[in-house]
């Protein structure tokens, strides 16, 4: 498990077809690439059959798990040995029956930002990073199926990503029906798994802790521990996303074997009461909540594939077992710290062998009168005050607990998920003064800590909401998309805001280890 393994061993996996040449211009690039130039001649193809110039050959890649329609794997994707480019054009794994939406083949220019500038944050804020994007070429080809704008053609381009393997390259597409004309290229998709499945092992990551001496001569609990490891990374980042309101549309193609996330097209950044009443949003929202079980349900697909092919069912119910217990156990603990950090509870009043029940208590609470607030937005019930509503409302619970005056409706005042938050934020506000007072901190500025670091994380997001943030890309383009060295410039400028502004609203948290 701790070997360097890359995509281009997964030979079952990888679908040739060729492509060619475009002009294409490098809007944006990652800071550590080398060679720009180089990486945009290697980059700047789509399909287009019509076309006679140069031509090249990438690969698809198949892959299964949830989230994929009816296609074999990565529909829009090419891989040459080097780089994955997406919105490259319709490639051989788009199967029979595929919606628009899922088959043609087109990346607009908005969303390949969009995902570029994500992918930055993201790979500095999550607890095991992100794929980041190494690259956006914009080409001059338009599409009407770019999904981004109604009514109006979009640029096309081209998103280059570092290729990483996914643990969806392991798992079934059962919904796969190839077109005939790509019939002869393909095996079964039963055959592929049965015969990649093997590889697995040496793709799962390894625990700090190294591999015990059983585990290196077992090979059975050599895959629970490499499984097990890959749950706890998993969980530990879905946590973070769940108490930072970061709805990804999470799967096993969305994620990397050592738990990076990857492919944020679909990420939308919900803040609970900015639109109670809107019902995509709590749709959105309802999405969010079942993100940690589609992950976890790609691991028990893991495990029934390891014993099919490699072992036996004995091994699938063991590993199952093994793995949903310490996912599950991980992914609680983990919302607690995730929770307890965006409170502004500081560190060393949490032990790592166990949460205090008095702060588990405070947790519950807050997410309870979170709930409620998300169906019904209590932002009118507090006047005079700026910020977030969810700001004003825990500086309510703040500001009560000391008797300060706030302008409180009736409504919120009766509330009882508002009176249980009240009581549990008192007893654990007077819990952290007693401890303070032994660790020899001032209680007074130790609260105004508190109330400094929950402001900074729950501080308005507008910048952030989906919508503003394509638009402002759409008519960044519209404006400039002739210039180039203009692109790069404002595009890294819109980063460098997102990582500053990220750092304060989201904040980061080390995994802890001892969360099982």
């Amino acid at each position: 498990m701790s070997h360097q393994c890359s995509l281009s061993e997964l030979n079952e996996n990888l679908v040739p077809f060729t492509a060619r040449q475009i002009k294409a211009s490098l809007i944006w690039c990652a800071e550590d690439v080398r060679n720009p130039d180089e990486l945009q001649n290697a980059c700047s193809y789509i399909i287009d059959p019509g076309s006679t110039a140069s031509a090249k050959v990438f690969h698809a890649e198949r892959y299964g798990g949830s989230g994929i329609q009816r296609n074999g794997g990565g529909a829009r994707c090419g891989f040459d040995g080097n780089y994955q480019v997406k919105g490259i054009g319709s490639n051989p794994l788009v199967g029979e029956g595929t919606d628009e939406r899922h088959s043609n083949g087109a990346l607009g220019a908005v969303h390949a930002i969009y995902e570029a500038l994500w992918g930055e944050v993201l790979a500095q804020i999550l607890p095991y990073s992100a794929v980041r994007v190494r690259a956006v070429l914009l080409t001059d080809l338009y599409t009407e199926k770019a999904f981004e704008r109604s009514g109006r053609k979009s640029r096309r381009a081209l998103l280059v990503r570092e290729p990483v393997v996914r643990p969806a390259h392991f798992e079934r597409a059962p919904y796969f029906q190839v077109k005939p004309e790509y019939s002869s290229l393909l095996i079964h998709d039963a055959c592929r798994v049965r015969s990649v499945i093997h590889k697995l092992p040496g793709y799962l990551p390894v625990p700090p802790e190294e591999i015990d001496a059983e585990a290196r001569t077992d090979p059975r609990i050599y895959c629970i521990e490499g499984l097990c490891e890959l749950a706890r990374r998993e969980a530990w980042q879905m946590a973070f996303c769940r108490t930072r309101f970061l709805r990804l549309t999470t799967s096993p193609s969305n994620i990397a074997m050592d738990g990076r996330l990857m492919d944020f097209n679909g990420l939308s950044c919900l803040f609970p009461g900015d639109s109670p009443a809107d019902f995509g949003y709590k749709l959105r929202l309802a999405e969010l909540a079942k993100e940690p079980m589609v992950l976890m349900q790609g691991l028990s697909d893991l495990c029934l594939y390891i014993g099919k092919y490699m072992f036996d069912p004995d091994f699938t119910l063991a590993a199952r077992l093994k793995v949903e217990e310490i996912f599950q156990k991980t992914f609680h603990e983990a919302c607690y710290y995730c929770y307890l950090e965006l409170l502004g509870i500081p560190g060393e009043f949490i032990t790592q062998k166990e949460i205090p029940d008095i702060l588990k208590e405070l947790v519950n609470s807050f997410v309870a009168l979170l709930n409620q607030y998300c169906e019904k937005s209590h932002a009118q019930d507090i006047v005079n005050q700026d910020g977030s509503p969810l700001q004003k409302l825990v500086v309510t619970l703040i500001h009560h607990r000391h008797n300060q005056k706030q302008a409180l409706n009736s409504s919120i005042k009766n509330d009882v998920h508002f009176t249980v938050a009240q009581q549990c934020f008192s007893q654990a506000i007077h819990w952290l003064t007693q401890g303070s007072t032994r660790r020899q901190i001032n209680a007074s500025l130790l609260l105004k800590e508190i109330e400094h670091h929950t402001m900074k994380r729950l501080q308005p997001r507008e910048e952030l909401r989906k919508e503003n943030m394509c638009e402002k890309i759409a008519i960044l383009l519209d404006n400039h998309g002739d210039d180039p060295l203009f692109l790069q410039e404002a595009i890294s400028d819109m980063k460098n805001f997102m990582l500053k502004f990220s750092r304060d609203a989201f904040g980061y948290l080390e995994p802890i280890r001892n969360t099982v």
